[in-house]
């Protein structure tokens, strides 16, 4: 039990907030309370019913412990350390419990913020009229049951996050992506499609406090066991295509560099050695992800998944549920907005072995950093374009056969050609905004400001539900108008980022002093 606690604590310290200062940890918990609280504030559900609140909470917590864990495990086969953790007198399994339960400590830490801000907000609320306040004993009952709800699926977000593992080791594996992530998205798509289009489910039997009891009790019962054997097939299978991974990468790396001396020499001088650093940045970075597409199970995805949207939106239409289209075609387009955030998350921790390799490059940093920036870009959006050309394509089909009018399909295309532009333009405010982590590593105050920044990736869809979404179950159209002033004040600041991050991309490289203090201690 010692070594499993020295195993646990070992993770757990890399991820600790306390290493950056004393008191921030504290700071960092304060100011994640203050923005969950505004952000439900602005949240149609929180007016309807005090179960809301907690709702919500259990779809954040899914949505970011599963996101944390899954960056964790394919980022496990980049860290320099790895190695040396693998290396250890003990089982694959017995390490991966260790990342498990480090992992649990930061989601209950996490899990405290996230019910101390739905306890302001019901308090909130409740000052606010917006519903009746609860008895002292039903206020108590709703809590304790949602609070063991939470506890009860923390294990299976965790696990679920890290059996991600399992899909990087065989090509029939990677066919089960598409799948995966449909289950991590299915309670927004239900959330989206009983909440926000009937608000009765808010009060209905379903959300009450003695049905989330025994939806904690099978949890633990069924999931648990569950989540035990999905620890054994990830460190059986798991772990080790991480490390086949690495190779694999580590080997394209390799054959990328000649290629890249060649082209580096065309671009000595003149106007087009002016242009073409930036194409040839591109073409580098642009070329793993063309890579990973050849993948026969990619290939076969991008084949079937546009038929499946287009054969969902078609059916919708033919039983004029308009509106459930549109509430299916919103998570997509936030899923992939998410995922081109976290992306951009992961290359900063990525790149940084490749970093002295890189700046040996007479290229400027702003054009290292923007040419990473386009490839996450323009490989969102062509998944992004796909997605709404299927729609359109569902539609179109089903206005061919008369199963819709053409003022019903002329509203729904509005629609959706709305939540394209506006997920275009959030994936790009989102991108450039993250370049400031540079900037906190010479300004460690930024620091704060990358906590809301972080946490812009999950919680986008359920600002753009409460502002820009407002008219879609009203029946009212899109609102252009709005789109383009949000887009005349929001890019300008965002696009500032990219050379502020710019400038700090070097400092990367620069150990920092708590770090050289504990090798010299070690």
């Amino acid at each position: 039990m010692n070594i499993m606690k020295t195993l646990i604590n070992l993770e757990y310290s890399r991820y600790d907030l306390s290493r950056r200062g004393k008191h921030y940890s504290l700071f960092a918990a304060l100011t994640l309370i203050i923005l969950l609280f505004m952000t439900g504030l602005n949240l149609k559900g929180t007016h309807v019913s005090e179960r809301v609140p907690f709702i919500y909470a259990s779809m954040l917590l899914w949505s970011v412990v599963t996101i944390l864990s899954a960056v964790h495990m394919v980022t496990f086969k980049s860290l320099s350390h790895r190695d040396w953790f693998l290396s250890f007198p003990h089982s694959r399994l017995k390490l991966l419990y260790a990342q498990l339960f480090s992992l649990l400590r930061h989601s209950l830490n996490l899990t405290l913020a996230v019910l101390a801000a739905a306890c302001i907000l019901y308090y909130y609320s409740v000052r606010a009229g917006w519903y009746q306040p609860l008895t002292a004993s039903g206020l108590i009952y709703l809590f304790s049951a949602n609070t063991l709800f939470l506890l009860a699926f923390l294990p299976l977000a965790v696990t679920f996050g890290l059996g991600v593992s399992l899909f990087l080791r065989s090509r029939t594996g990677a066919l089960l992506l598409f799948p995966y992530l449909m289950i991590w998205m299915f309670p927004f798509i239900a959330e989206s499609a009983l909440g926000s289009a009937n608000q009765e489910f808010y009060t209905s039997a379903a959300s009450s406090p003695g049905r989330v009891l025994l939806a904690a009790l099978v949890l633990c019962l069924a999931g648990w066991p569950l989540c035990h054997l999905l620890m054994k097939l990830i460190a059986a299978k798991g772990m080790n295509a991480a490390a086949a991974a690495d190779r694999l990468s580590a080997a394209r790396t390799a054959s990328l560099r000649p290629g890249f001396r060649a082209l580096r020499m065309k671009s000595g001088s003149g106007s087009a050695g002016r242009l073409v650093p930036y194409l040839l940045l591109y073409r580098l970075h642009i070329s793993r992800v063309h890579h990973i597409e050849k993948h026969p199970a990619i290939r076969i995805l991008k084949l079937v998944v546009p038929f499946l949207i287009a054969a969902v939106v078609y059916l919708g239409f033919a039983l004029e549920e308009e509106v459930v289209i549109l509430d299916f075609i919103k998570p997509l387009f936030a899923l992939l907005v998410m995922l081109g955030s976290i992306w951009m998350l992961m290359r900063t921790g990525i790149e940084r072995k490749q970093l002295p390799w890189l700046l040996s490059f007479p290229q400027s940093r702003l054009a290292l950093l923007l040419s990473g920036v386009a490839v996450v870009w323009t490989t969102v959006m062509r998944a992004l374009s796909a997605l709404m050309l299927s729609a359109c394509a569902g539609s179109v089909a089903a206005l061919l056969a008369g199963r819709t009018g053409i003022e019903e399909w002329s509203h729904s295309i509005s629609w959706v050609l709305y939540s394209f532009l506006l997920s275009v333009l959030v994936l790009t405010v989102i991108l450039c905004l993250l370049q400031i982590e540079y900037c906190t590593l010479k300004l460690k105050v930024l620091n704060i400001v990358m906590i809301p920044l972080a946490m812009l990736g999950p919680l986008h869809s359920f600002l753009l539900n409460r502002f820009m979404y407002s008219g879609l179950h009203g029946g009212a159209s899109p609102d252009f108008r709005l789109l383009g002033l949000t887009a005349l004040i929001a890019l300008p600041v965002a696009l500032c980022c990219i050379p502020a991050g710019a400038a700090y991309y070097h400092m990367s490289l620069i150990q920092p002093a708590g770090k050289k203090t504990r090798s010299k201690q070690a």
